[in-house]
């Protein structure tokens, strides 16, 4: 299973293999790539229109546009904000040195850009000049923190490989007095829905954790562990929680009582978190099929995916979706664009990554 996140470079032999997704804002798609630069693809002329190199070995935070910049974390440790017209540098935090390695993807709110660090605490900066507004201490028992925080109200919540989930304050980055523990490492980033965390764990369980309590609301699978972890965050919607599995499936999972409603197997391991779009649910599997489902189907049809579609090259990074359309960045360093309504490939998909001569 090439689920290890550590990059090497080591007399040139090795690639570097970051894991970062896209994100598409007014026509153009930024993209980090295996080599650690972020590229930004321009969708209708599908030509290149610039590209940051980084002195990192590799990227895994999938980019973040806010305003007139767009913002990416390294593995070498720093958060660099460019701009989106030419990906000129606005700022770099720390403007020397590094923290830790930065290997989830950072949240924006309020002006403010919060960092998971593998120092094990979390960074607050200002979004236009990049100075910092406050660090936390190391979370307790905590080595490094991989996974993204998450928002709600004045909350900032993170999911540790410790098994803990922590609460700061979002103004002041102090620990508050509620944290939860489980006796397994914390394998994805959580998500908040309402009142509730919903996190997959290395114990191959889904946990729901309701926000101020110490003990689980549920778990999923209810009685015996799925095949394999999860590890990508599930999505919610209209009281139902959407998660893939590295086990190959998809489940579709009551919020409330955590019992299942229904069930896809895809085969092959599901890397990325579902997306959805309208009342699609938009599912890729490490293989790099596309399945495409219908939730507003009926008599059970919704476990039967409406589009079923290949582009022909492995995916383990985030993508995004917007009108119609699903941006993937494929482990070929290849950006493809899937047309839902044709079931294909776009036409002039895919465009290289790479360094244009």
């Amino acid at each position: 299973m090439p689920l290890v996140l550590i990059s090497c470079i080591s007399s040139g032999a090795s690639v570097p293999r970051g894991w970062a997704g896209t994100v598409v804002h007014d026509g153009i798609i930024y993209a980090g790539t295996r080599d650690a630069r972020v590229v930004a693809i321009n969708s209708s002329t599908q030509r290149q229109q610039w590209d940051y190199a980084f002195t990192s070995t590799a990227i895994y935070t999938t980019p973040i546009v806010d305003g007139d910049l767009v913002y990416v974390g390294t593995y070498s440790g720093q958060v660099y904000a460019l701009t989106i017209d030419r990906g000129t540098e606005r700022w770099v935090y720390p403007r020397t040195g590094s923290i830790g390695a930065i290997v989830g993807s950072p949240v924006i709110a309020n002006g403010t850009i919060y960092i998971s660090s593998s120092d094990g605490r979390v960074y607050a900066l200002d979004t236009t000049y990049g100075d910092l507004r406050w660090k936390s201490e190391p979370l307790p028992l905590t080595d490094k923190l991989w996974t993204s925080p998450a928002i709600l109200g004045d909350s900032l919540y993170v999911s540790t490989f410790g098994g803990r989930i922590y609460a700061l304050s979002l103004e002041t980055g102090e620990l508050s007095d509620w944290s939860f523990e489980s006796e397994a490492g914390f394998a994805s980033s959580p998500v908040i829905d309402e009142d509730t965390i919903y996190v997959g764990s290395f114990d191959r369980y889904l946990y729901a954790v309701r926000i101020g309590s110490n003990v689980s609301m549920w778990k999923f699978p209810q009685e015996k562990p799925a095949g394999n972890w999860f590890w990508a965050s599930p999505v919610v919607n209209e009281g139902i929680v959407y998660v893939g599995c590295l086990d190959g499936k998809l489940y579709a999972i009551e919020a409330e009582t955590g019992g299942k409603l229904w069930e896809f197997d895809a085969g092959n391991p599901i890397v990325s978190s579902p997306v959805l779009m309208d009342n699609l649910l938009i599912v890729t599997d490490e293989s790099g099929t596309a399945y495409v489902f219908d939730l507003t189907a009926e008599n059970g049809n919704e476990t039967v995916p409406l589009k079923t579609i290949s582009i022909g090259a492995d995916v383990r990074s985030p993508f995004c979706a917007h009108d119609g359309l699903v941006y993937i960045r494929g482990e070929n360093n290849s950006i493809y664009v899937v047309d839902i309504d044709k079931g294909e490939v776009a036409e002039g998909w895919p465009v290289s990554l790479a360094i244009e001569k």
